[in-house]
């Protein structure tokens, strides 16, 4: 699953890079060392961006296999990281278990909050019965502030959040804001020990000016779609924002999660 433009994926990877937690990444290669050659499920891969964050920190020997429904992101995946990725085109709303039979460790980006929670306890389930690790990072918490403030931009996150729990073709209304804590019951249940760090997004028009401004957009068209802002009010506020913004910061929450010892 991703349906994201690549440009999007390309515009927020340097994002997500200094966003990810450094002490959760080194668990998760700390659990691959025992390994060898361990193979890596990245699923919702985009273009490959899981790959290039964690390459520096786990073992060299580790092998990829990318899932995702989209085909576009996928040959840009295979342009970036070569041959030697195996790539999978799945509809991961009917398989969430798309996994390799000798997986050592799933991941995913940003792709959580997308789903639904029926959809959830499936991946849960599924992960549990194959005993594997998963290290589940940036998923959006409804967490954001904008600096300086303006009148509007409670009711703003309010509306968007609301958008983020309508159906993103994952299982029906999406978890969003809501994904993280439901995935860490899902998967404590099941025995799993869990651990989460807050990863936001920090971003300053000097640094990150296209990102904010293509997010500035989505927000204010997402709040306006739900029907809690008018559409006037929308376009009003993201002029505000696109040109008064010192920093915006948008929330998330990263998680490594392993199952209960044999």
């Amino acid at each position: 699953m991703s349906g994201f433009d690549p440009v999007w994926l390309a515009l927020r990877e340097p994002a997500d890079r200094a966003a990810r937690d450094a002490g959760l990444i080194e668990r998760a290669a700390a659990g691959l060392r025992g390994h060898m050659a361990a193979q890596i499920c990245d699923i919702g891969a985009g273009a490959g961006a899981a790959l290039r964050a964690f390459s520096p920190v786990f073992p060299k020997s580790c092998r990829w296999t990318f899932v995702d429904n989209d085909a576009e992101v996928l040959a840009a995946a295979r342009q970036a990281c070569g041959p030697e990725v195996a790539l999978r085109q799945v509809d991961l709303s009917l398989e969430p278990a798309p996994w390799p039979e000798d997986c050592a460790l799933v991941t995913a980006t940003a792709f959580f909050d997308l789903a639904g929670a029926g959809w959830v306890d499936r991946f849960a389930a599924a992960l549990a019965r194959d005993r594997l690790p998963l290290l589940a990072c940036l998923t959006y918490d409804g967490v954001m502030r904008f600096a300086p403030a303006h009148p509007l931009d409670a009711a703003i996150t309010s509306a968007f959040n609301r958008h983020q729990q309508t159906d993103k073709g994952l299982g029906g209304a999406a978890l969003g804001p809501k994904a993280t804590p439901y995935l860490v019951a899902a998967l404590q249940g099941r025995g799993y020990r869990c651990r989460t760090a807050l990863t936001p997004w920090r971003l300053t028009p000097a640094h990150h000016g296209r990102l904010i401004e293509t997010l500035v957009t989505g927000i204010a068209g997402a709040a306006a779609e739900i029907g809690d802002i008018t559409a006037a009010q929308a376009e009003a506020w993201a002029e505000d924002r696109n040109a008064r913004l010192s920093e915006l910061q948008v929330g998330h929450l990263d998680l490594y999660a392993v199952p209960p010892a044999s």
